[in-house]
């Protein structure tokens, strides 16, 4: 008796080709230069919470805590800004 619960794939079909995702089958590969934004505002984004963590941990640097944690903001929402730039194309 066959399970009426049990989800079954289909035999591959050796003819046809498996995409691993629809979404990376149409996305072309990030240029050089937009690999390095990306990691450079990464970097920048862990080097800026750190010293914003720092800086507020000492209290008497709040104004750098201020200007690290701005930078850290504004590396924040160019991410995510590159990142949904990226998914639309």
């Amino acid at each position: 008796m066959t399970d009426p619960y049990r989800i079954s794939s289909p035999e591959p079909d050796a003819a046809t080709p498996r995409a691993t995702s629809r979404h990376a089958a149409r996305r072309p590969p990030l240029s050089k230069g937009a690999l390095a934004l990306r990691a450079l505002l990464w970097l920048v984004l862990m080097a800026s919470s750190v010293v914003n963590l720092i800086a507020n941990s000492i209290g008497r640097a709040w104004s750098l805590g201020l200007v690290s944690g701005a930078v850290a903001i504004v590396c924040v929402a160019v991410l995510i800004v590159h990142h949904v730039s990226r998914r639309r194309t």
